[in-house]
């Protein structure tokens, strides 16, 4: 987006009150943080993000610009739904010493950036997102999406669908980004299997 390329000098605009500039930001963000939220409390996810919002908003001259701003916002929402049902905080602690079916070590299946070094046969030509835009199976994907353990489907969220990178969102969790790649690697698995199933016809 032009308006937010520089994000130093929209943080300026941000903090100087500039009315388009925390327009903009609202539009940018809230609607993925609506879905991040929902995944932690359900139908009141749009409070917490109003919540969010306004404590974004109060701490903004406190941002030290260690993280995007988009982490940022990430983790004050996250923050703010789980306070808002007094959770604790998913503690991520799945190893990466687990081996798959195939016998292979789940840290080999990644390159360093976090990319597949062969991805599963139907990732790359059918995604969750794909199939999301066919009506009888998005149903049943929103459906399984909420058996999936919260950190699981908070990870899949995040990545997936909010487009965070790795880094981001073991910062965001804090967590390792070794966890997080394990995290994911369940949650796709999960939903694929899901797919498979309504492809091959078989109840969901």
């Amino acid at each position: 987006m032009k308006y937010m390329q520089d994000e130093h000098a929209f943080l300026a605009k941000l903090l100087q009150r500039d009315t388009r500039a925390c327009h903009q930001l609202v539009k940018e963000h809230h609607g993925r943080l609506v879905m991040v939220a929902r995944t932690i409390v359900g139908e009141s996810a749009e409070d917490v993000v109003q919540e969010g919002w306004l404590l974004a908003f109060r701490a903004l001259p406190t941002f030290e610009g260690r993280s995007s701003l988009k982490t940022w916002l990430t983790r004050i929402v996250i923050n703010a739904a789980y306070g808002r049902h007094r959770y604790e905080k998913i503690r991520l602690t799945a190893s990466l010493d687990e081996v798959m079916d195939e016998g292979m070590p789940l840290a080999e299946r990644f390159d360093k950036h976090g990319h597949w070094h062969d991805p599963l046969a139907h990732w790359q030509a059918e995604t969750p997102e794909e199939l999301l835009g066919r009506a009888e199976l998005a149903s049943i994907l929103q459906k399984a999406m909420q058996t999936l353990p919260d950190s699981q489907r908070l990870v899949w969220l995040l990545r997936d669908q909010s487009g965070l990178e790795f880094k981001e969102i073991a910062d965001t969790l804090n967590t390792s980004e070794a966890n997080v790649r394990v995290l994911l690697h369940r949650a796709r698995l999960k939903l694929l299997a899901v797919i498979n199933d309504y492809e091959e016809g078989k109840p969901c």
